[in-house]
């Protein structure tokens, strides 16, 4: 059972993180160039072509005023969202980080293992179907292992007939139906699989 503790680190999966931090990142310098453009256009304008001077005064006013204002709220919406967007896929990143760390213990062959998410984490649904997986994994290694000791004690019960050279025809087949009805609890086991050879 993996330990369950609560995160502390918002920045695990940090090739994930960065893409979506970068990503989020662009949009908002994307929506900030658009954004000077429409404010900033008109007084923009009004210098550059042939306008009476006291309109130029006033767009210069006006251009000077914003200049100081609006630059460090956009620099504060602009951190803020990437602080947010760090927060939000940490929802993701974080169960990301859980299933990889699960699934190399899987593959390690520690069949234990069971997710367990935050309460308000994203991809359960995922986790779910991990454990579910697993679990038909731990029961089909189960199958497995409980039929490889019945053929164990059949083989020794064989080889014990044939030493004290008392194998009987009748007691022949009673191991042979044994061994039999063992090789029908594996296939049917590995019916569930479907593997390419």
């Amino acid at each position: 059972m993996m330990n369950f503790t609560k995160r502390k680190n918002y920045f695990i999966e940090k090739k994930f993180q960065t893409k979506y931090l970068l990503l989020t990142l662009l949009l908002l310098l994307s929506y900030t160039f658009i954004f000077i453009v429409v404010i900033f256009a008109p007084y923009i304008l009004t210098l550059y072509f042939d306008y009476p001077l006291s309109e130029k005064n006033e767009a210069a006013r006006a251009l000077l005023l914003l200049h100081g204002t609006i630059w460090p709220w956009i620099g504060g919406v602009i951190l803020f969202f990437c602080m947010i967007s760090v927060f939000i896929s940490h929802k993701v990143a974080g169960p990301l980080f859980r299933l990889k760390k699960s699934l190399i213990k899987v593959t390690q062959g520690d069949l234990n293992v069971v997710i367990k998410l935050r309460k308000w984490d994203d991809l359960k649904d995922l986790a779910e179907h991990i454990n579910t997986l697993i679990e038909e994994l731990r029961t089909f290694v189960i199958t497995l292992r409980d039929d490889y000791a019945l053929l164990s004690e059949y083989i020794l019960e064989l080889e014990r007939e044939i030493e004290t050279k008392v194998l009987t025809e009748e007691k022949g087949k009673e191991i042979i139906r044994k061994v039999q009805e063992s090789r029908k609890n594996i296939e049917a086991a590995l019916k569930k699989f479907n593997v390419r050879q």
